[in-house]
């Protein structure tokens, strides 16, 4: 299907939530969103799967987003339904913004309480190791229109915060769960830089992101996170680090990220279990 004719069969939130509502008759306590090749909370109870064909009209292009909105209760605690976004859209592949951020519009409009983003990020941090959680802070915008031929516009401001309540239970939450289990690897934290894609970054980008600031870049969550802002939606950020750039390293492709995204989602999945159950 063309992007044109995607487009035109978009739906709004309030029509995706006409079909959701028609199986699903409760608020989910909270919402993720998930980015390539990132597999997590697989096995919710009394699941819901509604292609995103069904619900948003459209189906995502890329390699690694499966699709389908997921609701279900957890396992470990069945007083908890979560929604769970198995893939997003990206402006890369010729979306408006409007649906970029339909997932999103759609949570806000059900009353969802919180969002938490997720997406697979090369890490500009040289401390960083591949499979690294990092907690966003704040972002560099480098995806909106506004931006488009006026790059030293956008590097002329600052990163946006997005440091808050949620993000930093998110962060504790990592701290607590690295001093009981010794396998969970402490998550990090730091900031973003989205860009608008499709490609790789060159080393020259990468060290001009390094030196504003950036700990890691990707191509999507920028144009959710602005979207939440505008709702008054609560909604944390986590970049799962899949490659780490260095002068001696050799990116091979999208194959690449997903494989080390399925390996880091054993540790996503390990801290949103501990998250959504409650546990102290």
């Amino acid at each position: 299907m063309k992007v044109e004719e995607a487009r035109a069969q978009a739906k709004t939130p309030e029509q995706a939530l006409g079909v959701i509502k028609s199986a699903v008759h409760v608020v989910p306590q909270a919402a993720v969103i998930l980015g390539s090749g990132i597999t997590v909370l697989k096995d919710l109870i009394d699941e819901y799967v509604f292609p995103y064909e069904e619900i948003f009209g459209i189906a995502p292009g890329v390699s690694g987003h499966a699709g389908a909105l997921v609701v279900g209760k957890l396992p470990e605690n069945e007083d908890v339904t979560l929604a769970v976004f198995r893939g997003r859209y990206h402006v890369y592949e010729g979306h408006d913004w409007s649906t970029v951020t339909l997932p999103t519009r759609t949570v806000a409009a059900w009353g969802v309480p919180e969002l938490i983003l997720t997406n697979a990020s090369g890490g500009i941090n040289p401390s960083f190791n591949i499979g690294d959680l990092m907690v966003m802070t704040g972002f560099r915008d480098l995806i909106s229109e506004k931006w488009r031929g006026g790059l030293i516009d956008a590097l002329k401001t600052f990163p946006k915060e997005c440091r808050n309540q949620l993000s930093e239970k998110v962060f504790l939450t990592g701290m607590r769960l690295a001093r009981l289990d010794k396998e969970f690897i402490p998550l990090k934290n730091g900031i973003y830089a989205g860009f608008t894609g499709p490609s790789y970054e060159t080393l020259a980008e990468i060290e001009m992101v390094r030196n504003l600031g950036c700990d890691a870049v990707a191509m999507s969550t920028v144009p959710e996170l602005l979207a939440a802002s505008e709702l008054k939606l609560p909604a944390a950020a986590i970049s799962v680090i899949t490659n780490v750039w260095n002068e001696s390293t050799s990116i091979h492709g999208h194959e690449e990220v997903l494989a080390a995204s399925k390996a880091a989602s054993n540790r996503l999945d390990k801290l949103f279990r501990y998250l959504f159950s409650g546990r102290k």
